[in-house]
């Protein structure tokens, strides 16, 4: 259970920017949300295919 957390999906990340996006469509506030997805992890989703597996290791 070394590495659990590295290999799970930012779900709650992910909705926070796709609530940041939806917002700044709209033209209200989105900055908050984006920084809220940015906190929960939704921005690694941009590196999940270029992350290692560990399985060298």
């Amino acid at each position: 259970m070394d590495g659990v957390a590295k290999k799970g999906f930012p779900v709650v990340g992910v909705i926070f920017l796709i609530l940041a996006v939806v917002k700044f469509l709209q033209g209200d506030d989105w900055v908050v949300w984006a920084i809220l997805g940015f906190l929960f992890g939704g921005f690694g989703v941009f590196g999940l295919a270029k992350r290692d597996d560990g399985a060298g290791q």
